[in-house]
C-alpha cells in the first residue's frame, strides 16, 4: 500500500473497535497538507482529507499544521 493506504486501514479499524464498544465521540488530530504534497513520515496521524472521507467534520485548526477533527460513532 502506497501513501496513505495504512492509515485509512487503521483508522478504520479503530473506528470499528470503538462501534463494538459503545460507541462515543472520536477526536483526531491530522494534518493539513493543503494542496502540498508531504513525507508520510510527517502526516503519521493522517491528513485531514483522509478524515473527511472517513466521516469526520473539522472543528479547529490546532498549531500551524494540524487540525481538529470529530465524529459520533453509533454503537455497532
Amino acid at each position: 500500500m502506497g501513501g496513505q493506504g495504512y492509515a485509512k486501514v487503521v483508522l478504520a479499524g479503530a473506528l470499528d473497535l470503538i462501534a463494538a464498544q459503545g460507541g462515543g465521540v472520536v477526536e483526531g488530530y491530522p494534518h493539513e497538507t493543503g494542496e502540498k504534497r508531504m513525507s508520510n513520515s510527517f502526516v503519521y496521524n493522517g491528513t485531514r482529507t483522509m478524515y473527511e472521507q472517513a466521516g469526520f467534520g473539522f472543528v479547529r485548526s490546532k498549531g500551524m499544521k494540524n487540525t481538529v477533527m470529530r465524529r459520533t460513532i453509533q454503537p455497532a
